[in-house]
């Protein structure tokens, strides 16, 4: 899949940009969790197993300088760290140098499209298991490298990322050629409400001769106080280079804060992506989060995928470890429990 344009900045660059103070700053989280994964499917095919995760545990280092006349100079180098010690450590994660002024902010490097931001901010159990992720299909929610971008100052809660992928090796996902691509949002945070939309294109190369995959987004959420309720419907056209194939995918979740604890809930269903192929898939899971501490919070939650006949996705996957054989049976449902902790510094 491919180009995947990214820069998710919105939200994730303005603050690293115009927040950074001289540096440099270590940052980091570390995410892990005791996980049992079922796939209910039948003989070689089947598991149902415990496991200790990583799920996009990470560090980083951050800082700026001020060059005078209103104009910053800043960069982000992060990196993936192994908590449970069985996979990979420092892998890349997003990476970039930026400038900034009263006009925005300029990135240049490695980092998430825009379009991925936008499903970042509206998704209750993200890194977990239930991520809403678990339902995409095709080239979504990407990271990408040799990326450009601007994202315009914050205007009374509104904001804008525009990106291009110069051209992207291999492309994310495993693309056969390079491609580039192009990706913008358009983010409204003010008070209790978010909306937000988000759009890419990847070139042709996620099938090597096949047509483009376009992938749109609009998801919001607004908080009646301590009850907050969010939702998104999205959609992917030309999933992997097949122009017959397109598929909606939406989501509706809730949470409830009460003091240090909070309830939440969150359903995703995946429509079939061509008459009759029997692919969709829908998701749900429910959790509580209790706050140990402003940076601490520890977690228990359950997920069930139901599949259609053509359908093996799981509950689990989209930055949470899907460590074991990982795979859905199709046709099956995939369960999953989760106990964890997640600690940023």
């Amino acid at each position: 899949m491919k180009k995947i344009i990214a820069a998710a900045v919105a939200a994730a660059i303005i603050a690293p940009a115009s927040a950074m103070a001289a540096g440099p700053t270590l940052y980091g989280q570390i995410h892990t969790s005791i996980d049992n994964k079922d796939n209910n499917g039948s003989g070689a095919a089947g598991y149902d197993e415990w496991s200790l995760n990583s799920n996009s545990s990470r560090i980083g280092v951050k800082g700026s300088e001020d060059l005078g006349n209103g104009m910053t100079v800043g960069y982000l180098i992060e990196w993936g760290v192994d908590m449970d010690g069985d996979g990979g450590d420092l892998s890349e994660r997003n990476r970039a140098v930026t400038l900034s002024g009263d006009w925005g902010t300029a990135l240049a490097g490695k980092w998430d499209t825009p379009y991925k931001s936008v499903g970042r901010k509206t998704d209750l159990f993200g890194d977990r298991i239930g991520d809403t992720r678990n339902m995409n299909t095709g080239a979504m929610d990407a990271r990408a490298h040799n990326v450009v971008a601007y994202v315009t100052p914050n205007m009374n809660g509104f904001s804008a990322t525009f990106a291009y992928v110069i051209s992207h090796p291999g492309g994310p996902d495993g693309a056969t050629d390079e491609s580039d691509a192009f990706s913008f949002n358009a983010i409204y945070n003010n008070g209790p409400m978010l909306i937000a939309f988000g759009y890419e294109d990847y070139s042709d190369g996620i099938v090597a001769g096949n047509d483009n995959q376009t992938n749109m987004k609009l998801a919001g959420s607004y908080a009646f106080g301590d009850f907050k309720v969010l939702g998104s419907w999205a959609n992917a056209d030309g999933i992997n280079g097949n122009s017959k194939a397109d598929a909606d995918i939406w989501t509706i979740g809730g949470s409830y804060t009460m003091g240090n604890n909070v309830i939440k809930a969150q359903y995703a269903d995946r429509g079939e992506s061509q008459s009759k192929a029997k692919d969709g898939a829908d998701m749900w899971v429910i959790g509580l989060d209790h706050k140990m501490s402003k940076r601490t919070t520890a977690y228990v939650a359950y997920a069930s995928t139901s599949n259609d006949d053509n359908s093996a996705s799981t509950s689990w996957g989209g930055g949470h470890d899907g460590e074991g054989r990982g795979l859905g049976a199709a046709g099956k449902d995939a369960d999953s429990f989760s106990v964890g902790i997640i600690h940023k510094f």
